[in-house]
């Protein structure tokens, strides 16, 4: 029996209808428009594009429609994963039939789980991914980073019960200090990390060595690149050679 192959997920953080470089969660360079990288990492050939609006949540704006209209029209073929402002069933409804395939889901698993099991049951649990931004603090616990707050929590006991296959199909885990950066990915957070659920990891995931190491780990479903994405030529499918052909799709290299 063949293994799963792992995907290599394209995030695209947007703050200000801008893409920008985001880094530690704290500082943000504009990059573009999202139309054209969202062009281009199809035309690269991620496995997954996941578009992340920070400024929506925070600000109860809802989820970001003109931009998923926007998207919808480029009539791209790799899936695509949103998240940003979805509060609601209503919210978590229309960003589907806006073509998104997956929605991202961070506040509402915190604040509103009941909520959140009325979207699951409405759309199916393989259709939400939950965000958790985490670090180890000085007492070497692991804690949740609340990004509206901009505190770190410690994460109840409570939330790991709720979480399961019947809420939603994979957790992202970030690596919220070493986003953006090539720290690389704390490990110690996913030693101390314990769920049942595939996880989806982000955050500092730039050098050969770590790529090949989290690439072989087995409750890791795939991995997500972001700012490393914009600067290197052929950038995703380096990424897949480094992990080899046993763990993720056969590169493709394709010129311009």
């Amino acid at each position: 029996m063949s293994m799963l192959k792992k995907r290599i997920i394209a995030g695209v953080t947007i703050k200000e209808n801008q893409v920008v470089q985001s880094i530690g969660y704290k500082n943000y360079l504009p990059l573009g428009k999202p139309s054209m990288f969202v062009q281009n990492l199809d035309r690269w050939q991620a496995d997954e594009i996941l578009i992340n609006v920070i400024d929506r949540s925070k600000f109860n704006k809802g989820p970001d429609l003109n931009l998923l209209k926007k998207l919808k029209n480029l009539n791209i073929q790799t899936p695509l994963i949103y998240g940003g402002g979805i509060s609601k069933i209503e919210d978590a409804i229309q960003v589907i039939q806006l073509g998104a395939d997956r929605i991202l889901i961070e506040s509402l698993a915190h604040e509103n789980i009941l909520e959140l099991k009325k979207i699951s049951n409405k759309i199916g649990s393989q259709s939400i991914i939950i965000s958790i931004p985490l670090s180890i603090n000085k007492d070497n616990n692991l804690v949740f980073y609340d990004y509206k707050k901009k505190i770190e929590k410690k994460i109840n006991e409570s939330f790991f019960q709720e979480i399961d296959p019947s809420i939603c199909s994979e957790l992202l885990i970030i690596d919220y200090l070493n986003q953006g950066t090539e720290n690389g990915f704390n490990m110690k957070i996913l030693r101390k990390f314990s769920s049942d659920l595939p996880i989806i990891l982000y955050g500092g995931i730039r050098k050969k060595k770590l790529i090949k190491e989290i690439i072989k780990i087995k409750k890791v479903s795939a991995l997500t690149f972001g700012n490393s994405l914009s600067f290197e030529e052929h950038s995703i499918q380096k990424i897949k050679y480094i992990s080899g052909k046993k763990y993720s799709r056969e590169p493709f290299f394709q010129d311009k």
